[in-house]
Order: structure tokens, then sequence, then C-alpha cells
């Protein structure tokens, strides 16, 4: 890649287009910033969300409170407006006082919603700081934002108690009576995950901000995803996403090789104007040997490579055993050497920003998946965002505070705007594809061959999420251990 390039991607990406049309200090797409007095009976909320795409999360209104669930509780959350009186609602996991003006977060991807929404001057704690990509979050914690004290669970117990509200995902112990937990990474599709923008707003009543953001988000999608399959619907790339594990002793010293089939990856492939791999027989995600590995591989035309360590080409060859030029050649994507990572954007302790930013903007996850489809579809040429070719030995970006502008600004949406993008047609290099031919007809059949893998995909839905994702003060050395076994074993 060039160093033009490169710095050109850093400029407009990193830190993801940081300045937007509002900031956090502003209290614009903001509703009920006020307390009210507690005889209140009004309608505090004029401006509501609705959940069209998440499944996973739901929001019911009432005039001075709120009921959110989410798969990730046991219960609901009942968030009342300050002031109010405090409502009783069967089975309420948490009862917390709205809009929100202290907050805390131990998942890399709340974060980023939180930004997307203007909101991140609420934040006053973090956890896994190091893994934090996002350029003014870096920012936030040298110069605002105190990391939890991870060392010192007496000492995080009172951090997360002095916020309002404390945001994670499922599996710690003890938490706080003001834990949220939240599931966005196991939506099934990557709508849903974003449409977690309003779940998130409504702790701030920051409906209107969320709603406009995720139509913005939702009409670039259906707009990409629209091109994408007027031109590409019968020439279509077969995509494989892959890893491999190496013996460690969370895996009894035997390696892995892994296809993921998460589902949110079956929509946006498909959108992107490919398809998934589909493997014979029950669908296998693990195998035990690369032979058995490779022959999985055959009809793939493109390869993601998401193994928890990142290697140069050569050495992930050798370890996806396609050991000379006589081997590759027996194969689609390694002839092609179309083998990808989305490792571009990282911190220097090597978080990746794949597991934050993408879940907030699935219209810039699609856009980049076409750039690695059909790299010549967009009509200058396409630098994506998050991933970057193995063999073209593409160099990654280390985001750090330094990024930074401003670090109250609403984070802007980082895909271009489909309606005024130039799109290419279809050319002779895209029917060397084996997805050739592509039907409708094969596409139903290929929707419903998810039917077959949804057990195998939940858990590992977004394992390697996790291995970024934030844990519990009193748990994180152990699910760092656990950790580290489903990353060899289910990636």
């Amino acid at each position: 890649m060039r160093l033009q390039t490169l710095a050109t991607l850093a400029a407009a990406v990193v830190g993801l287009a940081q300045a937007a049309s509002s900031s956090s200090s502003s209290s614009s797409g903001l509703q009920s910033t006020a307390c009210v007095s507690a005889s209140e009976s009004s309608d505090q909320f004029p401006t509501k969300s609705e959940v069209k795409h998440a499944t996973l999360f739901g929001i019911e209104y009432k005039n001075t409170y709120k009921v959110l669930s989410s798969s990730a509780a046991n219960g609901t959350y009942v968030l009342y407006q300050c002031g109010s009186e405090k409502p009783n609602v069967a089975g309420a996991a948490a009862y917390i006082p709205v809009p929100v003006s202290k907050s805390a977060s131990w998942s890399t991807s709340a974060n980023v919603f939180l930004q997307a929404l203007g909101v991140q001057n609420t934040l006053r704690n973090l956890g896994t700081a190091p893994s934090v990509v996002s350029a003014c979050l870096q920012k936030l914690l040298e110069d605002v934002i105190a990391p939890f004290n991870e060392a010192n669970e007496t000492a995080t117990d009172s951090q997360e108690l002095a916020n309002d509200v404390v945001f994670n995902m499922p599996g710690g112990e003890d938490d706080p009576a003001n834990t949220v937990l939240t599931a966005e990474y196991l939506e099934s599709s990557a709508l849903g995950r974003s449409e977690w923008l309003k779940f998130f707003a409504a702790f701030f009543n920051a409906e209107e901000r969320a709603n406009d953001l995720f139509e913005q988000i939702e009409t670039n999608y259906d707009c990409l995803a629209g091109k994408a399959a007027a031109e590409y619907n019968d020439i279509r790339p077969v995509v494989a996403w892959t890893s491999y594990a190496a013996p460690t002793e969370y895996n009894n010293n035997t390696a892995y090789w892994q296809i993921s089939y998460a589902d949110y990856k079956y929509d946006v492939v498909r959108d992107a104007g490919a398809r998934m791999l589909n493997t014979t027989g029950p669908q296998a995600t693990m195998f035990d040997s690369a032979a058995a590995f490779l022959d999985a591989l055959e009809d793939a035309d493109i390869l993601i490579d998401e193994s928890f360590v990142s290697y140069s080409y050569d050495d992930l060859m050798s370890k996806y055993g396609v050991s000379d030029s006589s081997a590759a050649s027996k194969y689609s994507w390694a002839a092609a050497a179309r083998v990808f990572r989305p490792d571009r954007l990282q911190s220097a302790a090597g978080g990746l920003a794949w597991f934050e930013s993408p879940l907030v903007f699935a219209d810039a996850l699609l856009q980049d998946l076409v750039g690695v489809a059909h790299p010549k579809f967009i009509a200058d040429g396409y630098q994506p965002i998050w991933f970057r070719s193995l063999a073209s030995d593409d160099s990654v970006v280390v985001v750090s505070a330094a990024n930074c502008t401003d670090m109250y600004a609403q984070l802007a949406d980082p895909a271009s705007q489909c309606s005024k993008l130039d799109f290419q047609s279809a050319d002779a290099a895209d029917a060397a594809y084996s997805g050739v031919d592509e039907n409708q007809t094969q596409d139903l059949i290929y929707d419903l061959s998810k039917s077959e893998v949804i057990n195998d995909s939940a858990d590992e839905s977004d394992a390697a999420s996790t291995s970024a994702a934030p844990v519990h003060r009193a748990a994180a050395a152990a699910l760092l251990a656990l950790v580290l076994a489903l990353v060899a074993v289910l990636l």
C-alpha cells in the first residue's frame, strides 16, 4: 500500500470521521433533559424509538418511564424520568433515572455506541482500556476518563457504584444493581446490531439522535445492497470466514481450523453481492486437520481470516496447509491470493476496531465487504476501512489519541453516501468466480441453509468479540483463560 493512501485512510477513518454535526455539549436531539416533580404524569418522551431489525431488545414507553427488555438480562430495565415517582414493574432487573449523567462501560462496542450518540461526555470509567481503538475515546482516557482499577476489586466496586449505569456483557459476577447487560454483538443481522443505537439512546433520552442516525445507516445500507444485487445477482463470489488456532494448553495442545457461520455474516455477505460458503452435509465449523479444512474450502473464492494471531500471508498459508504454488493452484482464493483480515485499524496494544465501529455502522461494514468482494465496483477504487489484503501486505493503521480533534464530537458514519457513489458494471474478471450463475432459487436455498448452523453459530457468533470485549473485574482472570480457550476452539 502506498504511504499516501495510508495517510489518507488515517485522516479520513482514524477516529472514524470524528467531526460530526452535533456535539455532546449541545442538547440538540435530546429530550426531557431536566428533572420533573414527583407528581408529573404527562408524556416525557414525545420522541419514541421503534425497533425494526433487532430481535434481542425491545422498548415500551409509558408517560414517565420506559421499559427496556434485553435478551442478555434476566428481566427488564426500567428507566424513569428523574424526579418522577419511581414505578413498580414486575421482573425489573434495575431501575435507572434518566437522562443518565454518569455512565461507565466494560464493553468496547458499547463505548462506540455512546460516542455515535454524542453522549461520551457522561463516561466516567472504562474497562479493558488498552483494547479501545477509537481515537477520541483514547483521548478521553488520557485526559478525563479513569480506567477501571481491575487489579483492586474494592476500588472497582466504588467506581461502578459512583455511576448511574454500567454497561457490560453477560458472564460477569457480582454485578452491581446499576449494571445493564447488552447483546448487540449477538444480533443475527448487521442492521440489527446497528439498531442497538436505540437501546443505548433510551438511557440518555437521545431517541431523536438514534432514530436519525439509524435511518441514515439503514437508507445507505439498503442503497448499497440494491446496487450490488442489481449488478451481481448472477455473479456472486463465495466468501469463507476462517481462522486457525495453534496448539495451546487451552485446546489440549491440538490445532484447530474453523469456518465461521455467524448469522449476521450471511446477511451482510449476501447484501454485498456475494454468498457464504456452504459445506456439504451437516455444516462443519471446526476441523482437526488442515486437509479436511481445505477440502471444505474447495468452492471458496475469498477468505477472511479471523485468527486470534495475525500471521503474515506466507505463514498463514503454511498454517492452512497450502505449502507451495502447486497446492495454491487448487483453490480459487489461494491462486488469486484473495485473503483478507479485518484488522486494519488497531490500538497500539493490538485492540481491533473490528470489535467496535462495524457494530454501529452496518452500512460502512457493507461498503467494506462490497470493496472486498468486488474491488472494481466503486468507480474510483475503494480503500476498505477495516479489511486489509494479506497477500498485498497492506499495512495496519495504529490509532492513537493524537488522531482525535474533538473528544466530544458525535461520531459520524464513515460510510460514503451511496446515492453519490459512481458504480461500475461487472466485468470479465468477476466471471472467474466459482459463484457464477447464482440465481434467486439458489439464494433461497442458501438462506434456508442457515437453519442448519444456527446452533453452531450462536455461541461462535462473536467469540472473537469476546476476545476484545470487556469482562467484569471479579471474573477477569478466569474469563481471560476461558476467552483464550474459546478463541482457540471456536473461531
